[in-house]
């Protein structure tokens, strides 16, 4: 995720994920918090950028199994 400048007053959207499985559930690398597939396919991952401009963030997902 890449935000060039925060706009004041304005929250970051939750960028929505495609091809995923709604019953699949995806653990990210960095933090374990676990999301579930029908969630980012609707909702999206939420964006947690650092308050600056010029920010972004890489998350790896891994599905997890079972």
């Amino acid at each position: 995720m890449l935000r060039r400048a925060r706009r004041f007053g304005h929250h970051d959207p939750a960028l929505p994920l495609k091809a995923l499985d709604p019953s699949a559930r995806c653990r990210d690398t960095a933090t374990g918090a676990v999301h579930h597939g029908a969630v980012l396919l609707t909702h999206g991952l939420p964006a947690d950028l650092a308050a600056d401009d010029y920010t972004s963030l890489l998350v790896h997902l891994v599905r997890e199994q079972g």
